[in-house]
């Protein structure tokens, strides 16, 4: 376990270091259980225990801000990347997100 501040709240890279957990890949997953967001790509990382993954979403317009709402509350947030399609005005969005082992910064 990683060590804590006096307040009892682990910081910095010792959060980054935290494993992630197979309850933590089903609640990313879980954020995306809504109409106009679909999973359209993703691959678990670690056999037997998942400790990363990455995917990609293709969310509708109205849609974006929930998402992007819902992942900035997970305990362990994901690297994610927003890509508009539709040229002149996007009516759909790419999001791809890299979690745990994955993780690049």
């Amino acid at each position: 376990m990683a060590p804590k501040t006096a307040a009892g709240k682990m910081r910095g890279s010792d959060l980054l270091k935290n494993r992630y957990t197979e309850q933590d890949l089903e609640k990313l997953l879980a954020v995306g259980d809504a109409e106009g967001i679909d999973l359209v790509d993703f691959f678990p990382v670690g056999i037997p225990a998942p400790d990363g993954s990455w995917g990609v979403w293709h969310v509708k317009r109205d849609n974006l801000a929930t998402l992007l709402d819902r992942l900035t509350k997970l305990e362990h947030i994901p690297v994610f990347k927003v890509f508009p399609k539709g040229i002149p005005f996007p009516d759909m969005f790419e999001v791809i997100f890299e979690a745990g082992s994955q993780r690049r910064y």
